[in-house]
């Protein structure tokens, strides 16, 4: 009995190993929605989610952040997500230095 209880100990042990390298966080559709808020990695607002877009995360032109534009960060800045916050592993700073600024759809005056 003590080699199954060692031999099971030691299959816990490499499983729980091998979880810890995962990413904490995957980013895929159902875990990033509209209207969660986006912030720095210094906890700082960036903007507020418009639609997740697979490899980018468009930000809605609401938010007093955007100045009346979308921009588009991409998803691989996310460092971790909190409830209805995502928590970009860049400061709020370098992000709006870095952000892409999203093209308008045709027909889509700007107001």
């Amino acid at each position: 009995m003590f080699r199954t209880v060692a031999a099971v100990s030691l299959a816990l042990s490499s499983i729980l190993a091998a979880q810890a390298q995962e990413p904490a966080v995957k980013t895929t559709n159902s875990v990033i929605r509209e209207h969660m808020e986006v912030v720095g990695s210094d906890k700082v607002h960036v903007g507020t989610v418009d639609k997740y877009e697979g490899k980018e995360i468009k930000l809605t032109r609401s938010d007093p952040a955007a100045k009346g534009q979308h921009h588009t960060i991409p998803s691989h800045w996310v460092g971790t997500l909190s409830g209805n916050t995502i928590v970009l592993n860049k400061t709020a700073k370098d992000v709006m230095a870095e952000w892409t600024v999203a093209d308008r759809p045709a027909g889509d005056a700007k107001r």
